[in-house]
């Protein structure tokens, strides 16, 4: 009887993707694109820091409510960090992190045609970090040189923060979007520094279904 009961529950759920899907309440798509990321210092450390461009992507499903609004939940690689050039030196030193992150996010569509237009999105993320490197670059009588550690140990594991940002969808299939990410966590664990937080500026085009 159990057996039953959830094979029930499978088959009305399997049949109504394709439904809401039919009637353009479903939404499915990939997305890639750079993103431009750096750090928030809790206090300034007199460190010269530069945004580090990296890759960002992944799907995202998404199911629309009334009218213009719906909800997306997107699952994403993206990259984190800065790079910190040494004062009077030709030293860099990058901190190069990923995390896995999946936003839960509010969409607004702007009044228009129902397989293109503008839309705004906004809500609220969890992280958690795939990886995390430090980078060393030197350049000596122009011979470039470097090293790459592990700093797994000096990284919080999780992260978390906010969300917002605005697209527009091309026809029925192409979404072009551009988003602001601020993390609302500490993630630096070396004890006896400045704390800091992440923040990214993504720009991604993708294909929508």
């Amino acid at each position: 009887m159990r057996r039953l009961a959830l094979l029930t529950v499978a088959i009305v759920f399997l049949t109504a993707i394709p439904e809401a899907m039919a009637q353009r309440r479903f939404e499915v798509g990939l997305k890639t694109g750079p993103s431009f990321t750096d750090i928030a210092q809790d206090e300034d450390d007199g460190g010269s820091y530069h945004r580090r461009i990296a890759a960002a992507g992944g799907g995202w499903v998404r199911l629309a409510l009334a009218g213009p609004l719906s909800v997306q939940v997107d699952a994403l690689s993206t990259p984190k960090g800065t790079r910190l050039e040494l004062a009077d030196s030709d030293v860099s030193q990058t901190l190069m992190l990923r995390y896995f992150e999946a936003p839960f996010l509010l969409r607004l569509d702007a009044p228009g045609p129902e397989d293109g237009g503008w839309y705004v999105v906004g809500g609220g993320y969890f992280a958690v970090r795939t990886s995390a490197k430090v980078q060393i670059h030197l350049v000596d009588s122009s011979i470039e040189s470097g090293t790459r550690d592990d700093a797994s140990d000096a990284i919080e594991r999780y992260d978390h923060g906010w969300v917002a940002g605005a697209g527009y969808d091309i026809g029925r299939f192409i979404v072009v979007e551009g988003r602001y990410t601020r993390g609302l966590a500490n993630v630096n664990l070396i004890p006896d520094s400045v704390g800091f937080t992440n923040r990214a500026l993504t720009f991604m085009v993708g294909f929508r279904y």
